[in-house]
């Protein structure tokens, strides 16, 4: 019988190898090009970066970092984040441990007596099919670990390596509270097959861990939980529409079956978590229900979410269930006559499933951008890296990670959505940052989907929040602010801004709050030209409007999205001074220059594109050849 002993070939050798770079690569290059839309890789550095100052509340989410999820295993990486304290690293970490996938799965299936080359195909399956592959370049998470010591736990067991099974055992354990809630099923459907074993055999393998597990659940949910996370945290809101509470949503469980089938229904019908971790394996798990069993529990929990992202592809959620569903896929092909053909179309459909659910596709689009991505990357760094390293900052999701090594990081998401992270309950802000980071074009900050960015609303029969402009307005107030705007980006820094220019021949009344006294183009840079807009404020600000210049050259239009109009100013005159650069692919020409001002929230939330408030036309600008002419005044 083949041992795990055997020699690794070099197709798997060389496949693991590819995916890493590749996977890393690719990574690397969304981060570098500001590409990152979550916290959650912001969060793990900073948590690491304090702890080696012996600090743990972590500012992101105002807890400590056992206060989010219960995530013991982030600590192994401290000594290996002391010697590289770059955001990378962990990354680099996660990639790795997806590359050991083709060697473990190797080594199991030679032990299940699969033949040489189908084992060879099932190994690079692991990390072929379009769940890893997304999971991979998904910014980082200690859930993603899960994969690869799952699979090292299967093959533990199936060695029958007592010591190597407890050593997964815990490390899968640690890696988030809810694989404790895995486990536990992992060791009941075991304990029930290994029967016929005898009672020390099941005692030992199943009901020992089976407790342990259980244990450290009920500690994480009655004992961590509570004492960390102090209610900034909700993750019961998840399951708000199938009760009110923990016991409410059981007892509705059954009283009120349409409820959980009816949220099973959505998650079936528009995610596409389940047939993206099934049709590459050819649907063969579902030929081994035992491991469907053990998934159970933890894919009830993602699929009766009502968050989107828990039942699809591009975020970690998946990662559990790639180990699970890949074995049930291998003990079918052990009962296959011809393994080679069958394991070639696996491997084959896991390729293939790419154009359906893999990143592939998302990649490939860039590719016709890319000068346009380096070119705005260039100036958005150039930004970033002047703000001093020991300064408080708030900032729109793709640059927390670039900022995370520092005491106090606030994520604009929080302010503009003014909630508790997945909770009804009014978020209070900590005093403004010394820098503010704001990017209107960021559309994962600026999210209606996610709730994010929103007109006034009614949370509840009783209250109200106001709309996001309002409480960005609300946090910026109190302090006076120097503002960098170029494109979609401002950087706000604490200071005395620049003094109001002159009012203009024709102001524009927005409302009675909210005046136009002047707009000029009044510099021609390099690539670039400078637009000042001046302000006149009264009273309690009601109306923030976002502010988008188009170029026209007849044939097509060239957006540029400001955003918010000194969403920082208060009553009393303001001046902007904003930059707006070319694109490398406008081409010398005469250009028509019209402003645009509206209601963003409104605007989003009605699904008007493009917006339809205010224009304003300018004069023409000269792109040629010839020197620059800016253009004075408002018409």
């Amino acid at each position: 019988m083949p041992t795990d002993h055997s020699k690794t070939p070099r197709a798997i050798v060389w496949g693991a190898g590819l995916f890493a770079a590749v996977v890393f690569l690719v990574s690397w290059w969304q981060w570098w090009t500001f590409q990152y839309g979550t916290f959650d890789l912001a969060f793990y550095v900073q948590a690491l970066w304090l702890a080696l100052r012996g600090k743990w509340t972590v500012s992101l989410l105002n807890v400590p970092l056992m206060g989010n999820h219960a995530e013991p295993i982030v600590f192994l990486l401290t000594p290996l984040f002391a010697i590289f304290p770059h955001p990378m690293t962990f990354v680099a970490v996660q990639t790795l441990a997806f590359a050991t996938m083709p060697f473990t799965a190797w080594r199991i299936a030679r032990r299940l007596e699969i033949e040489r080359p189908a084992a060879i195909c099932l190994a690079l399956a692991t990390v072929l099919t379009p769940a890893t592959m997304s999971i991979g370049i998904y910014e980082f998470h200690p859930e993603a670990l899960a994969a690869p010591l799952l699979l090292l736990l299967i093959e533990a067991r199936l060695a029958e390596r007592h010591g190597r099974f407890w050593l997964w055992f815990v490390m899968v354990l640690s890696v988030k509270e809810n694989m404790a809630l895995l486990l536990v099923a992992f060791c009941a459907v075991w304990a029930v097959l290994d029967w016929s074993r005898g009672r020390a055999w099941v005692l030992r393998w199943n009901l020992v861990p089976m407790g342990i597990a259980a244990a450290w659940l009920l500690v994480c949910g009655k004992v961590i939980g509570p004492a960390l996370n102090a209610g900034n945290v909700d993750y019961l809101q998840l399951y708000g529409h199938l009760g009110k509470s923990g016991g409410d949503i059981v007892i509705k469980f059954f009283t009120e079956p349409s409820r959980v089938l009816g949220a099973l229904h959505v998650a079936l019908a528009h995610g596409n978590m389940l047939p993206a971790l099934l049709v590459p394996f050819l649907l063969l798990p579902l030929l081994r229900p035992r491991w469907l069993l053990i998934a159970g529990p933890l894919l009830a929990q993602h699929l009766l979410s009502w968050r989107y992202s828990e039942w699809s592809l591009g975020a970690h959620y998946p990662a559990p269930f790639i180990p699970l569903f890949w074995i049930a896929a291998a003990e079918t092909m052990t009962r296959i006559r011809a393994q080679n053909i069958a394991a070639a179309a696996l491997l084959g459909m896991c390729i293939s499933t790419h154009a359906w659910w893999g990143p592939a596709r998302e990649l490939a689009a860039e590719v016709p951008h890319l000068a346009a991505i380096l070119d705005e990357r260039e100036w958005k760094a150039d930004m970033i890296r002047a703000v001093p390293e020991s300064a408080s900052v708030t900032a729109s999701l793709p640059y927390l990670s670039h900022l995370a090594p520092r005491e106090q990081l606030v994520s604009l998401h929080h302010i503009l959505k003014g909630l508790k992270t997945l909770s009804t309950a009014a978020y209070t802000p900590p005093p403004a940052s010394e820098v503010v980071i704001i990017d209107y074009a960021d559309t994962l900050t600026f999210s209606t989907v996610a709730g994010y960015y929103h007109p006034r609303m009614h949370t509840d029969a009783d209250s109200e929040i106001a709309s996001s402009d309002r409480l960005l307005h609300e946090y910026l107030r109190p302090h006076a602010w120097r503002a960098h705007n170029r494109n979609q980006l401002t950087v706000l820094t604490r200071g005395e801004p620049a003094p109001a220019p002159p009012a203009g021949s024709a102001p524009v009344v927005f409302d009675e709050t909210t005046t136009l006294t002047s707009m000029q183009l009044v510099r021609d840079l390099p690539g670039a030209m400078q637009l000042r807009l001046g302000w006149q404020f009264t009273g309690e600000r009601t109306r923030f409007p976002w502010m988008m210049l188009v170029l026209s050259d007849g044939e097509h239009l060239y957006p540029f999205i400001k955003g918010a109009c000194a969403p920082q100013a208060g009553p009393g005159a303001a001046v902007e001074d904003w930059t707006f650069v070319f694109p490398s692919a406008m081409r010398p020409h005469f250009y028509s220059a019209f402003a645009l001002f509206y209601d963003a929230s409104e605007a989003a939330w009605k699904k008007k594109q493009p917006p339809d408030d205010m224009a304003f036309a300018l004069k023409q600008l000269d792109l040629g050849g010839r020197e620059r002419r800016p253009s004075q005044g408002s018409e």
